[in-house]
């Protein structure tokens, strides 16, 4: 009798240890399949990277850093995968350990349970993986200005917030001979300060790295300033050198691997030409993506770009739906389309589509302008406002203007006949920087609607 009770517990041992093994492979394979994805998406690798060592990256994001120091951009991506997979496995684990405690009874549906889970995360990520593979850019060429970094000179240079966030990860040297990041945002925005920065330590170089948008007013001032040059264009941006003569060098004879990183280089190309106001130079490099890859959604995002910075809305709007027929989770390109359609007098679809890209990207700051101006259109203050008051939030928490912020959101308060908080967002407002012909405008706005709220 005692010899069958032995046998019965050394097979019921065996059973528990099968058991365990079983649910520590499927978890194994869950974690791998679960991380497998961030092998895929090269740039988002490089974007935690470089978010990693800003001042807002999060531990996540000092994560890739380091494995990129380390190993470069696969080192990202293996940084990235374990903090994944390694949470996926640890769960599996833990459940798998809890289980052995259970009573017998328990445990079958359990181990099922992990089974189902296992073959459901894994089906997850490998759609996941071959989602971001369509979608994946390999060539570090077409993510940052290596290309203008390595021409740089000697002495100080100026950096704008895209370019410093790319030479603190790939040329540090660079990043140091840079005003730092608090002050680059009003000196790129601002040619008054930045001649006065100037002044006192004259810069020898300019690098300005994609997106170019709030370096517009620090180029315009560039264009008649005799001392400096351009002396670069590349897709990811534009370099400048005080004292050196002769036309500016475009990078086009740059060879890529395969037919569609060609295009993504041109409509790139073409976005840089726009912004430097050569147009003609824009649509020969938008077509010549197009010829190249008709097809892809990043192609036609950026000639949705395109098209409406020219103020192209039709075609915005053709090109944007197009690109959300390819890829229907792209934020950017239903963020051009719902802007096309407010363009266009499409009131009501323009609603529609900022509601859908609002839940996709519910704190991203142009998507929220885009919500308020789309439901000031629609005589929606309530959303209007409720846009506005987490742009403040955000505007607040990174220590950016919220000057422009405050004067929407008290039109919008006094649209809906709150006095109180319309005054409270004049006054705010009127402490930031003003022109004089603007400070009169909201001072009368102020007393207007203080001249009609009655004394208590």
């Amino acid at each position: 009798m005692h010899g069958k009770t032995l046998l019965a517990q050394t097979l019921m041992a065996n059973d528990h240890s099968k058991k365990f093994t079983f649910t520590i492979v499927a978890g194994t394979l869950a974690s791998i399949a679960a991380a497998s994805p961030c092998f895929f998406s090269r740039a988002e690798s490089l974007r935690a990277a470089m978010a990693g060592g800003s001042d807002g990256g999060g531990w996540l994001d000092r994560l890739a850093t380091a494995g990129f120091t380390v190993a470069g951009l696969p080192g990202a991506d293996v940084a990235r995968a374990a903090c994944v997979a390694i949470p996926v496995f640890v769960g599996f684990l833990a459940i798998a350990i809890i289980s052995q405690k259970l009573p017998l009874p328990f445990q079958k549906p359990i181990h099922w349970g992990l089974l189902i889970a296992s073959l459901v995360v894994a089906a997850l990520g490998f759609f996941e993986s071959f989602q971001a593979a369509r979608r994946d850019i390999r060539d570090i060429r077409l993510l940052a200005p290596v290309s203008i970094i390595e021409q740089v000179g000697e002495g100080r240079v100026f950096l704008n917030a895209p370019a410093l966030s790319a030479a603190r990860l790939l040329a540090p040297d660079l990043a140091s001979r840079s005003p730092d990041a608090a002050s680059i945002k009003a000196l790129a925005s601002s040619p008054v300060r930045w001649r006065e920065e100037d002044r006192q330590d004259p810069f020898q170089s300019i690098l300005l790295a994609v997106p170019l948008d709030e370096s517009g007013p620090l180029v315009e001032m560039l264009k008649s300033t005799p001392d400096w040059h351009l002396t670069k264009i590349d897709n990811q941006g534009l370099l400048y050198q005080r004292g050196t003569h002769g036309n500016s060098s475009e990078n086009i004879q740059t060879t890529f691997a395969n037919t569609r990183e060609s295009a993504l280089h041109a409509a790139q190309t073409a976005m840089v030409m726009q912004f430097l106001g050569k147009n003609k130079d824009a649509r020969e490099w938008m077509g010549k993506a197009r010829e190249t890859s008709p097809g892809d959604p990043l192609v036609l995002i950026q000639s949705a770009t395109l098209a409406a910075a020219l103020e192209q809305w039709p075609t915005t709007k053709k090109e944007a739906e197009w690109a959300l027929k390819k890829d229907p989770s792209s934020t950017q390109a239903r963020y051009l389309l719902a802007l096309a359609l407010l363009e266009t007098g499409n009131i009501s679809s323009a609603a529609a589509e900022s509601a859908t890209l609002s839940a996709q990207a519910s704190r991203t700051p142009s998507v929220l302008w885009l919500q308020a101006r789309i439901s000031r259109q629609a005589n929606d203050p309530t959303t209007e406002i409720a846009a506005l008051e987490t742009l403040l939030a955000l505007a607040q928490k990174q220590k950016e203007e919220p000057t422009l912020i405050h004067i929407h959101l008290a039109q919008a308060w006094a649209k809906r006949g709150f006095a109180a908080q319309a005054l409270e967002n004049y006054s705010a407002a009127l402490k930031g920087h003003l022109t004089p012909a603007q400070r009169m405008e909201l001072e009368n706005a102020r007393e207007t609607i203080s001249n009609r709220t009655p004394r208590p």
